[in-house]
Order: C-alpha cells, then structure tokens, then sequence
C-alpha cells in the first residue's frame, strides 16, 4: 500500500503526519481511524484468547435485528491501539471476568464490507437460525475500544441513585443522575435491575453484602445478562467516591506493572538510517501512554526496544531488545483517536528489521527492568496460541446448511 508521507511546516515547528490511500471506513492495524465510521455496540464477554488479544461477545438484544439473530457471537479482535478499561483504568482483556457487560467501539475489518449470509426469518425456519456462526454485525470484527459500565458511566459523569430496593424479589430501581455536559450515552431515566447473593458491595475499603444497600446512593455498578430479562443484573456496586477511586486506582497500579513487564506499545512512523546500522525513528505511542507519569519517559534518557506484532506480543523480549535513545518529546494537537498526543524520536544504535514506518514495537524506559516472559506469550516459531478466535467469517463459503431435498 502506498504511503504518502507530507510535511506541515508550521509556526512553531515541523510535524510530521502520515496519510494514506487506503480504504478509511476499514480499521488498520498501522493506521488511526476516524470514528464516524465506527459501530457503536454493547455486549457481554463470553470467551477470550487474552495473549492473542481476541474475544467473544453476546451482543446486546436490539431492534436493529430480527429476534431470530439475536445473541449470535461476535468475534473481535483488539486494534494495537485499542484500549480496554475496567474500574475506570486502563486494563488488559485478561483482567476482564468472563460475563461482564461491555461497551464497544468496533471498525470493519480487513474483509470490508462483506456479507454474512443469514437465513430469511419467517417462524418456521426458526430452528434452521440457530446454527449461525457470527452475529450479523459480525464485519465489525476490529475492538477499538472496549469499557465495562462502570468505566463507561464514569467517562459521562453519571451516577445512579438508589430509589428503590426489593430484597425478596431481588429487584434495584436506580435513577440515572448526570454531571457532565455530554449527551448521555447508554442507559437513561429510571431501570430496576436484578441482583442476588451473589452481589459484591463496596462502601470505602469494606466490602459488605447486599444488605449494605441504603436508598439515596449515588452508585455505579458491572452488569451481566444484559437485554436479556431486562436491563441487566449487578454484579459488583460501589456505593461511595470513595470506593470508586480506589477501584480505580487498583486497576491503574495493575495495569501499570503489567506495562512494566511488557513495554508500552508504540507505532513506528519514520525510520532514517545512518551508517553501520544505527538509526534516528519517530514514534507514537498509543492512547494509555499520556496517563503515565510524565517522568517516565524522558528526554535524554536511554532505555530499551522490542520489535512488537500488532496483537502486541513480542517475539523475544529477554534476547533481542536493543538500547535507545530518548532526543525530544513532543505534544501532537487534536490528536486522532488511538493516538496518544505524544510523538517521541529517538536514536539506536542498531536498528532491527521490524523497526520499520507502520510496525508496532515495545518500548521501555530505563526505569522498567526488561525480562523474560512466559513462552505462550512470545511469537515463538512453534506457537502455542493457535488463533482460533479470530473473526473471519468471509472465508466460511456457507455457515448454513442448505435445506434437505
């Protein structure tokens, strides 16, 4: 595909931007996309492959489709650049307990805009439904990202009151209370939602069971089983700001030494080479590096590089990371989503073959300690995480038997 690279000169300075050919309303690995041509869509997560960074969803029953093809699985597969958040944080797909709601920002994938066969819908072909592989969304296979309910409320500044509580039917009647200023997304006015003995209340440091629950709570909460029999059941609930931020801050601090291990993802945009193999790249680091402490990344400062795929996994960390050399960081304006809004170039001594303009490597300051990781999660030779749950129904001539003669 053919890149297209302009220079801006501008009034304080030069920027660089890549733009190129290719079809914009498909998400590419090595490209930040433009979210008017996203799906917006919510579902529970039903499987995962957390090394290869793909999953499962049950979307969400809606009018959108016909009731014969609802709960269909959506396969997805995470963008380099797409970020998950649980608590409010950054998250990996590992963090995320199986069943939880999520809501989805999704990019047609490297098919396009093929089709996914479905049978016609009258009653008596019911049964004959039920064998569909993919959801009919299923071409949105890209996850650019991915929030469970209590992130997503979070981001609006929404809360939910407590109006109501029925503990022998198991029912909680919440009144959406919003504080910012953005249109409200997702649930609105007045839901009652199930609950169980199952129900994680958390009020401070404490958690309590589900007779901790006092009418007037402003809350926020995890849903599963949503559109099924209702708005959803809550699974966790936290019931104070204070129980909020530290659930917050724990997912950060474990996001964070998942980082440490692993390097933060960045995108190569420009390589020049020099002689004997060194070199001067430009960088990008994805969206999740601007919440780091800005020291940890600095100017002229030394660290290390790995050569990463775009399912983020590196092919061997402990061996083949090579030094470099932080020279300037930079401030992008009104940056695309995906992008983090820095722009970090840099010089190494020996460039690698992966270090290439749209490849995706591993960066880690001097402060990380860089070591080994677990072989099913390297891009070994002899790999032992077969993508079995990657979507691509395109290749499947027919999922649906024909009807018996």
């Amino acid at each position: 595909m053919k890149l297209i690279t302009v220079l801006f000169s501008l009034l304080f300075g030069i920027q660089l931007f890549v733009f190129s050919d290719k079809n914009k309303s498909i998400a590419y690995p090595d490209q930040f996309p433009s979210l008017k041509h996203a799906k917006f869509m919510g579902g529970e997560i039903t499987m995962i492959d957390h090394v290869n960074r793909m999953g499962i969803v049950r979307p969400d029953r809606s009018d959108e489709h016909n009731k014969y093809h609802w709960d269909l699985p959506h396969h997805f597969e995470m963008l380099p650049y797409g970020l998950i958040y649980r608590h409010g944080a950054p998250a990996t797909i590992r963090d995320i307990d199986l069943g939880t709601h999520m809501h989805g920002i999704f990019f047609l994938g490297k098919q396009g805009m093929y089709k996914v066969p479905l049978l016609e819908t009258q009653y008596f072909q019911q049964i004959r439904n039920q064998p569909n592989q993919y959801s009919p969304v299923s071409p949105y296979s890209q996850a650019f990202r991915l929030e469970d309910d209590f992130s997503f409320y979070l981001r609006q500044k929404t809360t939910w009151q407590i109006t109501h509580i029925d503990h022998e039917e198991g029912k909680l009647t919440c009144k959406r209370k919003d504080y910012g200023k953005e249109k409200p997304e997702g649930l609105t006015g007045t839901q009652v939602f199930d609950f169980d003995s199952s129900l994680k209340v958390w009020k401070g440091t404490n958690l309590l069971r589900k007779d901790g629950l006092r009418e007037n709570q402003e809350v926020l909460f995890n849903l599963t089983w949503c559109t099924l029999f209702g708005p959803g059941r809550i699974t966790e609930i936290w019931t104070d700001e204070e129980s909020r931020t530290r659930a917050t801050e724990r997912q950060y601090y474990k996001y964070l030494e998942y980082l440490k291990k692993r390097g933060c993802p960045a995108q190569v945009i420009e390589v020049n080479h020099l002689e004997k193999g060194s070199g001067q790249i430009t960088l990008v680091p994805y969206q999740g590096y601007e919440k780091l402490d800005q020291e940890t990344f600095s100017e002229n400062t030394t660290g290390l590089l790995a050569v990463s795929e775009s399912n983020l996994r590196t092919w061997d960390q402990g061996n083949d990371k090579k030094p470099w050399r932080i020279e300037k960081i930079s401030t992008i304006t009104n940056p695309p989503p995906g992008h983090s809004g820095y722009e970090i170039k840099a010089h190494m001594n020996e460039l690698l073959e992966g270090i290439r303009p749209g490849r995706v490597v591993r960066i880690f300051p001097k402060a990380w300690n860089v070591s080994d990781i677990p072989r099913e999660e390297r891009m070994h030779m002899f790999d032992l995480r077969p993508r079995f749950l990657e979507a691509n129904p395109s290749i499947i001539p027919n999922p649906i038997p024909p009807l018996p003669k």
